[in-house]
């Protein structure tokens, strides 16, 4: 493992990369859309952590098997339209449909196939097994982390304003999903 930090060292454009893509994967809308399902703190963690294992049992095969991904990424893009659809329900119609973090985040983490992960399975892939899962683990803790960092900041929207953002929230997971599954 050391080596591998000799060698990230020695390319910092690489790990900034893969932090900023990390940072950009946490913001995705159907992830927001996910967590403002969720009761609790403890559920936005199971979703987080779910989510990095998700990806950390798929990124390997994804790269491997590039032939399987297109049905993969239809999952995945299922998964965040029905979140979406879930999300824009309970908002409008009163209701909350608690959704559990630990096998949702396993599944959107393993199905959705989104352009950071791809970059980063590349680089992945390109760097062999030892670095590039350097890049996947970097990859998952700063994506994780800042899931779970937002989902806390979400609890702190005021009441009333809340059903305004979780309306807007899941009109941007539906536009982001359709948007990725017409691309």
């Amino acid at each position: 493992m050391l080596t591998a930090f000799v060698i990230l060292a020695a390319s910092p454009g690489v790990l900034l990369l893969v932090l900023g893509l990390g940072a950009a994967h946490a913001l995705e809308p159907d992830h927001i859309a996910t967590m403002k399902t969720m009761a609790s703190k403890r559920e936005y963690l199971k979703f987080s952590l779910g989510h990095g294992l998700g990806f950390a049992m798929v990124a390997i095969p994804i790269i491997l098997l590039f032939g399987f991904v297109r049905v993969l990424e239809v999952a995945g893009d299922l998964i965040g339209l029905g979140v979406g659809v879930l999300l824009l329900v309970e908002e409008i119609s009163g209701k909350e449909f608690e959704v559990k973090g630990g096998g949702m985040g396993v599944a959107q983490g393993a199905l959705a196939l989104t352009p950071s992960k791809v970059l980063v399975a590349v680089l992945a892939a390109e760097a062999g097994l030892l670095l590039g899962s350097v890049y996947i683990a970097l990859f998952i803790v700063i994506s994780s982390s800042l899931m779970y960092v937002l989902a806390i900041a979400l609890t702190y929207v005021p009441t009333r304003a809340s059903k305004v953002v979780g309306i807007a929230v899941a009109l941007a997971t539906i536009a982001f999903v359709l948007y990725t599954m017409l691309r």
